[in-house]
């Protein structure tokens, strides 16, 4: 056996005389590729790729970067064109191509919006573990924590102007509910899903999105059944301001501080309050 150094198409690599490499062509070699094993050698077939998947491709990965977030809903298919440069078609056949991959969903008359990619595989099986176990609706709630605590301590790092903008804005919507008697769990939830979004985490936004839904029903138990109390509800807003301040001054350490003390008198209080007068263990 003898060995020659050789150039190849793409590296300079040892290669045997013997056992000539089936998947790249060599030049400076007198050794030949059998003509029958020549095209699978040097060529990969080229698959022609339609207008519509190309559409497909940028629609995906601005959702993967985020420019797109869960629940938010696409220009119209018209617009899209427009951008696009395409015709209506292409985009129509790039949106049902993302929608079989179960990345968005199509309402008739509502438009498209992102779908969580992970509530197919997080979202319905875990629905039905919590029902059968009431008393785990806790166990999630503390995952939930564990989360949170990390995000607000990476959105004070991370945050945008505009993302710090509208988790005031949503604080103010709960501050006005207060005066006015009135709770809304899903400002609540809209608060703590913008400081999820400010991590600018796409991933981690999916899985938060996933989170939240399950415990939605659990959310609206506790702010309409458990914290009833006016200074219960009063400490609440005061937790959720603590939590925006420390993200708008950019300070991690007393964003992750406020977010833990906040999600610990929530679960201590729903443990207390809730579960054990419903005799769950």
């Amino acid at each position: 056996m003898s060995i020659k150094k050789t150039t190849c198409l793409t590296t300079l690599q040892i290669v045997s005389l013997d056992t000539i490499t089936s998947f790249q062509y060599c030049s400076g070699m007198n050794h030949k590729i059998p003509s029958e094993n020549r095209d699978q050698a040097v060529f990969k077939k080229i698959r022609p790729e339609r207008l519509s998947e190309k559409v497909a491709t940028q629609l995906r990965k601005a959702i993967s970067q985020g420019v797109f977030r869960v629940g938010e809903k696409l220009p119209s298919q018209p617009e899209l064109a427009e951008m696009m440069g395409v015709s209506r078609p292409s985009i129509r056949e790039a949106i049902q191509i993302l929608e079989l991959h179960g990345m968005l969903e199509s309402v008739k008359g509502g438009g498209t919006t992102v779908r969580n990619i992970a509530e197919q595989s997080i979202k319905k099986p875990m629905e039905s573990f919590l029902d059968e176990d009431k008393a785990r609706i806790i166990d999630l709630t503390e995952v939930r924590a564990l989360m949170e605590v990390w995000a607000a301590r990476k959105a004070a790092v991370t945050r945008y102007d505009h993302e710090a903008d509208r988790m005031l804005g949503y604080l103010v919507e709960m501050e006005s509910d207060f005066k006015s008697n009135e709770i809304r769990f899903e400002v609540d939830v809209k608060f703590h899903m913008e400081v999820a979004s400010a991590t600018h985490n796409v991933i981690f936004t999916h899985l938060i999105d996933s989170v939240f839904q399950l415990i939605t029903r659990a959310i609206k138990l506790a702010r309409e059944k458990v914290f009833l109390d006016r200074d219960d509800q009063r400490l609440i807003l005061q937790h959720h301001r603590s939590v925006y301040e420390a993200i708008r001054d950019q300070d991690p350490d007393r964003a992750e501080s406020a977010m833990r003390n906040h999600l610990n008198f929530v679960i201590n209080e729903f443990t207390a309050r809730l579960v054990d007068a419903a005799g769950v263990e």
